[in-house]
């Protein structure tokens, strides 16, 4: 697959998996390329034109929530957000990934600060290095909750630049969103943030919550296990996956 290419893609992101089973049915998660959403876009639009084409009845569109952020505004000017000493020094203490620097941000770290208060961000911080050596990462975000391991942006270097310039936050209704998707597109609809580390369901639309059992606590696990391994992938620009069933046992 090429940079140029849009839509469907049939091959995974390197080191990943197409297809997942799950309680013997199998899943294909094609990643769709899609072009740039920008700065308050049309968020149904942008679906219509880079999702819509490749659903098929009984698929799942998933979307990444940083879409959902840039077209309905829960994002942040970096030029009216003031950094703090204290920021800049955590940031010695926060481990970059390879194509995603996380935390390791003082702007992010900043933003994420002003959400959920000091105390609470530092205890996240201690609490997620005690549970990361008992082998359980992925703590930091859950202690510190409010979503803020979606938030996003602030690296120049990955961003066009429209994009550049801005953090973008975790929507605050995604459960709100998923369901005005399906009810104006006919998709049943995820929104999503996938890391290194971990994967949240930000929101689920009605129909997909009473397609997996009508509790929405397993309906989110359920979906958690098909979409297993993060398979939108964090470069490439392929912000919405459509899962498909393709066979059951």
């Amino acid at each position: 697959m090429t940079d140029e290419k849009l839509g469907l893609l049939t091959e995974p992101h390197p080191g990943q998996e197409l297809y997942k089973e799950v309680n013997g049915v199998k899943w294909a998660r094609y990643p769709v390329k899609t072009r740039l959403a920008l700065i308050d876009d049309d968020l149904n639009q942008f679906l219509k034109e880079s999702a819509k084409p490749y659903y098929k009845e009984g698929d799942i569109m998933c979307l990444a929530s940083k879409v959902v952020s840039i077209c309905k505004g829960f994002y942040v000017k970096e030029s009216d957000l003031k950094v703090t000493w204290f920021a800049k020094f955590l940031t010695r203490f926060v481990k970059k990934w390879p194509h995603d620097p996380g935390f390791a941000i003082p702007q992010k770290i900043q933003v994420a600060m002003n959400i959920v208060g000091i105390p609470r961000f530092v205890f996240a911080m201690i609490g997620g290095v005690i549970m990361k050596l008992l082998g359980k990462p992925g703590w930091f975000y859950r202690l510190a909750g409010h979503n803020i391991g979606a938030i996003d942006g602030f690296v120049p270097e990955m961003y066009p630049e429209p994009l550049r310039g801005y953090g973008f936050l975790a929507p605050t209704n995604p459960d709100q969103i998923a369901d005005e998707i399906e009810r104006d597109l006919g998709m049943q609809t995820a929104i999503l943030d996938g890391n290194n580390v971990d994967q949240i369901v930000l929101g689920m639309s009605k129909g997909l919550i009473d397609r997996f059992g009508g509790d929405y606590k397993n309906s989110k696990e359920h979906l958690l296990k098909i979409i297993s391994g993060n398979p939108q992938g964090q470069t490439g620009n392929t912000p919405v996956l459509i899962v498909r069933e393709e066979s059951k046992n």
